[in-house]
């Protein structure tokens, strides 16, 4: 998945630097792509639910590999995010902090609350941030990354579930920051909130949040990178491959 994003942003002329995370040590590409770095990180195996804050932890946590100085914005993917067009519209902006309110959700909810009491919760109205993706201003990249890592490992009014997601819907409801909400324009979720290809292929970007099956999310972002960038009308690259 992590390959078919960095193609997709190339493919679509993205302008900035691209640094991907990895902690497999076959690398992406064989042959280094212009403007494309990785960095092996030697992780732990944890068991369930440790499983997975440790794993999400590390959204914030590789902060200590990036050197953002001479930057402007700061982008974070998810591995099952992909280009459909070039989305450095997505970073122009007075902004500090760029996030996705998934659509019609509620902060409140069991996938966003556990650094919200019950007492708060009474009186919050506002939707969950999805937790694959933020933009920051690199002058605070730093200084966003430590408030999201302190909230995470905090103390938690309920029991800790999708913490990395619940620690920066805190973070969000919380900054004085400058906000930006990313709109459908900007992103869309085909297996979430946006099934209809009418809407989500409009989308600067999709991510496949939503799906829990690594085979099926796989499978519809072979398909969708590849009708996205190898379709044209006489079906060219079917013929060569029914030779």
């Amino acid at each position: 998945m992590a390959k078919f994003l960095v193609l997709s942003l190339l493919r679509t002329h993205f302008s900035g630097d691209i640094v991907v995370f990895r902690n497999s040590p076959a690398p992406l590409f064989m042959v280094p792509r212009a403007h494309v770095r990785e960095v092996f990180v030697e992780t732990a195996v944890p068991d369930g639910e440790e499983f997975w804050d440790y794993a999400q932890s590390w959204k914030f946590r590789v902060r200590e590999h990036l050197d953002v100085r001479g930057y402007d914005k700061v982008l974070f993917l998810d591995a099952d995010c992909l280009a459909l067009r070039n989305i450095n519209a997505m970073l122009n902006g007075n902004w500090d902090l760029a996030y996705y309110p998934e659509p019609g959700s509620d902060a409140t909810g069991k996938w966003f609350n556990c650094f919200i009491s019950k007492k708060e919760a009474a009186r919050l109205k506002c939707e969950g941030v999805n937790g694959g993706i933020l933009g920051v201003r690199a002058e605070r990249f730093h200084e966003v990354m430590e408030s999201w890592e302190r909230i995470h490992y905090g103390p938690s009014p309920r029991r800790k579930f999708f913490t990395d997601q619940a620690a920066l819907t805190r973070l969000v409801i919380d900054t004085k920051l400058r906000k930006r909400r990313l709109k459908l324009a900007d992103v869309a979720t085909p297996m979430g909130y946006d099934p209809d290809p009418h809407v989500y292929l409009d989308s600067a970007l999709v991510h496949l949040a939503g799906c829990t099956t690594f085979d099926l999310k796989l499978r519809f972002m072979f398909g969708l990178y590849m009708s996205t960038f190898f379709l044209d009308q006489q079906a060219t690259l079917l013929h060569i491959l029914d030779l």
